[in-house]
């Protein structure tokens, strides 16, 4: 009796251990991780030179769905492309980045608080390699918009004053913290961006 619990349960533990596996390596199969494709969306990614933010973004009538990838994100400093999906539940994290639905938030390139989430095991697992002036970008509905980051902080997992609306354009990027604790982190990531320069692709 005592035998076969025992059994059942290191079966069990092995199912789970293989089921997250695989969880994980499914997550982590949408990171592109192509440094020189990264860094080929602008010659002056590497500069750390401080850049006006722009006033206002721009106007979009573009209305996606929850669970459409709506754009691209591009980080040379870590050599990442990332789909952003629209919505934040387990379903959008699972594809890519999740871009904030509500609270005040707007999509990309437009005038107010744009907010993406991912995972840090995936999409943001190197997020603490980025740095002050880094500059990232996003490619959405035939256009380009270029971010710089300001500044990164730390709050507490239940904090929600980040998730708001702000008056200029600018983005915020969100990920647990800390990036190597095993378990549930008690706290979140954050990388602040504004935007810098948006232009139409040809």
């Amino acid at each position: 009796m005592a035998r076969g619990i025992a059994i059942f349960l290191i079966v069990a533990g092995l199912s789970l251990v293989a089921y997250n596996g695989y969880q994980w390596w499914d997550q982590i199969r949408v990171v592109v991780q192509d440094p020189k494709l990264a860094m080929s969306i602008a010659d002056d990614w590497d500069n750390l030179e401080n850049k006006p933010s722009k006033k206002k973004g721009i106007d979009t009538d573009f209305k996606p769905k929850k669970g459409d990838q709506i754009g691209q994100l591009f980080i040379p400093r870590i050599g990442a492309v990332l789909p952003i999906i629209y919505g934040t539940d387990h379903e959008e994290l699972a594809k890519g980045v999740g871009q904030y639905i509500g609270f005040g938030t707007v999509l990309p390139g437009e005038t107010g608080h744009s907010v993406l989430a991912g995972h840090r095991e995936t999409t943001f697992r190197r997020a603490g390699e980025l740095k002050k002036g880094d500059k990232i970008y996003v490619k959405m509905n035939h256009h380009t918009y270029t971010y710089q980051i300001r500044k990164m902080f730390i709050v507490d997992e239940h904090d929600r004053s980040v998730i708001v609306p702000h008056d200029q354009p600018d983005m915020s990027l969100i990920t647990c913290y800390p990036f190597n604790l095993v378990g549930s982190a008690p706290q979140r990531y954050i990388i602040r961006a504004e935007l810098i320069d948006s232009k139409k692709n040809e």
